[in-house]
């Protein structure tokens, strides 16, 4: 499996990406010392720029990277001096795996990202000096920490930006060629093995038995795939047999699909390292829980008790058979020894002897005396009792086992769940449109609503257009709902949309049990008030007639939608068609219940109907769930089945 970005991947990477990148703000920092997570905010919608030290920088719109719970000292340190600062510029230090972000805010620096094997983050003023990274290092030729003066790693002879001629000699003194192309002349691993496939060449040979011109001329091939690479890409994952993805490639890797493999392309180089790591997060090795591990260790000890007790009471199992099989001579022995008679020998097939005034039974190598304070009876019952116990012991060690093991396998089937559910959340994404209420009518088109008086203006704002339609609920006090109008429609569509104006309108809060809804042209709507007037934040003008709907009831569908990958969303809209799309759904009303205790409800719901599998409806976020709810509401019907879905309802800002 691929370890992180070469050199080649971050140059296709950042040609990719930059515009993206440069101009944007960071509006926030999470995460952790080796990882951290920026929100970035720009000219679209948000995103995050995900930065692990030593492995990876890419764009995601994965929303679990973000983390919960207060933040560390490192994060909080890269907040102190990159919050609201503004980016504007990217670039890679030539021909090596580290990334340089100029940004702007109160003072200039530079973010010094190293992709390298113990490679840092760390922030540098225009005078070179580190001012925070997310660790310090003394190493054999640099330090960091700050105050110091930042140093580049050693630098690696590349063919990057190297006469392939004069990197001959240092590839002929490799173990092997590929190892002799990746030490000797820079080239990345994955690169280099592709491109001795490509000429036909064994890997392991020695490059020493080749010609220099022979060399010469796998390096010209190697320097004319990753101009290649860079000028024309084509993204993809490797997947390997079971599904999970071995890698990331700005090209087809045709050594990996020649070994089985299976390229899939992507959309962009960026997409493929998302995608890639969002497999990772959910796989990384993690050790085996302390409560296993205690509870192995009691197993074991269980285990040595019981072998124990197994082995004693086979010997005492052929004892008791030997002495039923002789007791009365066995008895009459043990009767003459505790008289202290001299001469007790017993019968000549007895297994005993007289040892200290008692008897002692001896079979094989084991000698079981009797007590000489007890009749030959007491001694017997003794004897079987103590069978009896050792029987109980194990049986009870057994089941103690068994409950243990039980204890184990639930413990590991939480944390294989607890797993799925962080590969769930590790590939989901927010689409653009989610940050609003929104629904995709039966056409086909999108209908967004804001969540509250900002969004209201901003929606209108930045999306509507003069053919979309506006639409709000009779009401003081609601959602500005736009119909995006992108293709044809009919009616049925504003109706479908005309629920959100009445569900998230002040009407729900109020209790009714439905309310008129009107419409009108995007073209009608104005932010300008007559002479005189003045609008608040969230409010318009609608100029000429308006359409209405009348008695648009007050209940609302909500559902799991299942997207790829088993991907829940949460859906709104008219029940009738919400339960088209939802694989568990259910229907509001206004009511007096809390929102927190209806989304606990719902899910509680969804999970018993089985339509959706457990870890699917864990990996909902509770949080989102809650902003869909429009305020005290009652569930007065719940159903659930219906076919997932794929996304291809993917609508570009």
């Amino acid at each position: 499996m691929k370890k992180g970005m070469s050199w080649l991947d971050l140059a296709a990477w950042i040609k990719e990406n930059r515009e993206a990148v440069v101009g944007s703000y960071i509006d926030n920092i999470y995460g952790e010392s080796n990882r951290l997570t920026l929100k970035i905010r720009g000219g679209g919608e948000p995103f995050y720029l995900s930065i692990t030290a030593g492995e990876s920088i890419y764009i995601t719109r994965r929303t679990g990277l973000i983390g919960h719970g207060e933040p560390g000292s490192i994060v909080m340190g890269f907040r102190r001096y990159l919050r609201e600062s503004r980016m504007i510029d990217i670039y890679q230090k030539p021909c090596d795996r580290i990334a340089e972000i100029k940004v702007v805010g109160a003072n200039e620096y530079r973010v010094i990202v190293e992709l390298i094997p113990r490679g840092v983050v760390s922030i540098v003023d225009l005078d070179g000096i580190i001012r925070f990274s997310n660790t310090t290092a003394t190493m054999k030729d640099r330090v960091i920490r700050i105050g110091a003066k930042y140093s580049y790693p050693p630098t690696q002879v590349s063919i990057c930006n190297s006469d392939p001629r004069s990197l001959v000699p240092n590839v002929k003194k490799g173990y092997d060629l590929a190892r002799g192309l990746i030490i000797g002349a820079g080239v990345p691993p994955d690169i280099a093995e592709e491109t001795l496939y490509r000429l036909g060449l064994d890997k392991n040979i020695k490059p020493s038995s080749l010609a220099d011109n022979e060399v010469e001329k796998i390096l010209d091939e190697v320097r004319s795939l990753t101009e290649r690479i860079t000028t024309n890409p084509e993204p993809g994952i490797v997947i390997d047999a079971s599904e999970k993805p071995h890698g990331f490639y700005p090209y087809e890797p045709k050594s990996l699909v020649a070994r089985g493999y299976v390229f899939r392309r992507t959309a962009s180089f960026n997409e493929a390292i998302d995608v890639f790591y969002a497999y990772v997060d959910a796989y990384r090795v993690e050790e085996k829980p302390a409560e296993v591990i205690r509870i192995e260790k009691s197993i074991e000890k269980l285990r040595n008790q019981i072998s124990s007790a197994e082995e004693e009471l086979s010997i005492l199992r052929k004892v008791l058979e030997y002495v039923d099989a002789n007791y009365q001579q066995l008895e009459e022995l043990f009767e003459c020894a505790k008289r202290k008679i001299t001469d007790c020998t017993g019968e000549t097939g007895v297994m005993a002897r007289v040892k200290n005034n008692t008897v002692e039974i001896v079979l094989d190598s084991v000698r079981y005396p009797l007590n000489p304070r007890l009749s030959f009876m007491e001694n017997y019952i003794e004897l079987r009792k103590r069978i009896s116990d050792l029987e109980k012991r194990i049986s009870r060690g057994s089941s103690e086992i068994a409950r243990l093991e039980e204890e184990i396998k639930k413990i590991l089937a939480e944390r294989e769940r607890d797993k799925a559910v962080r590969m769930i959340r590790s590939l989901m994404r927010q689409e653009w449109y989610e940050r609003y209420h929104w629904l995709i009518t039966s056409e086909g088109l999108l209908a967004i609503g804001g969540m509250n008086a900002d969004q209201n203006e901003k929606i209108v704002r930045k999306y509507l257009r003069e053919n979309d339609i506006f639409i709000h609920a009779n009401i003081q006090g609601g959602s500005a709902v736009i119909l995006l109008v992108d293709r044809e429609y009919s009616e049925k569509s504003i109706q479908e949309a005309a629920t959100l104006a009445a569900c998230y309108s002040r009407a729900w809060t109020a209790g009714y049990g439905a309310i008129d809804v009107f419409y009108a042209k995007g073209s009608q709507v104005s932010k300008s008030p007559p002479p005189g007037e003045y609008l608040g934040k969230g409010a318009f003008m609608i100029y000429g007639e308006r359409g209405w709907i009348r008695n648009v009831p007050l209940l609302l569908g909500i559902g799991i939608e299942i997207l790829e990958h088993d991907i829940p969303r949460i859906i709104v809209g008219p029940p009738e068609l919400v339960s088209k799309r939802a694989a568990s759904w259910s229907v509001l009303a206004p009511g007096d219940r809390d929102r927190r205790e209806i989304a606990d409800r719902l899910k509680t719901i969804w999970l018993k109907s089985g339509s959706v599998r457990a870890e699917v409806i864990d990996a909902i976020d509770l949080e989102e769930l809650v902003k869909r709810i429009p305020g005290r509401s009652r569930i007065i019907t719940d159903l659930g089945r219906i076919k997932p879905s794929n996304r291809s309802d993917n609508l570009e800002e």
